[in-house]
């Protein structure tokens, strides 16, 4: 119980500059750069996850595997909607990178 005021103290502070660090990692351009990089490469994956599960899609109701097919529609429509947030995260990305270089327009 001693201790509990100091601790709370020392928790506080390590917080606040933690979050610090993190929101002017945020701001850097190169970071921003970093991050949207990473972005693209998450798109590509789901794309081509995307891809193959089509082609499994079409495999499996050839095949007359309903069931399956179904499946993986379900998976097909999952990882749509990933990409779809993947693209807004990454158009919000590109704007604030280039109001950061270009300014805000008023």
């Amino acid at each position: 119980m001693r201790y509990l005021k100091t601790f709370g103290f020392i928790a506080m502070a390590a917080a606040g500059l933690a979050l610090s660090c993190t929101t002017a990692k945020a701001q850097d351009p190169y970071w921003q750069q970093r991050d949207l990089r990473h972005d693209y490469a998450r798109a590509d994956r789901l794309r081509n996850d995307i891809a193959r599960d089509q082609w499994q899609r079409d495999r499996a109701l050839a095949e007359g595997r309903y069931g399956k097919a179904s499946h993986i529609e379900r998976d097909i429509a999952h990882d749509q909607r990933k990409l779809d947030r993947q693209y807004r995260d990454i158009h919000r990305d590109q704007r604030n990178l280039r109001y950061d270089y270009y300014g805000r327009p008023y």
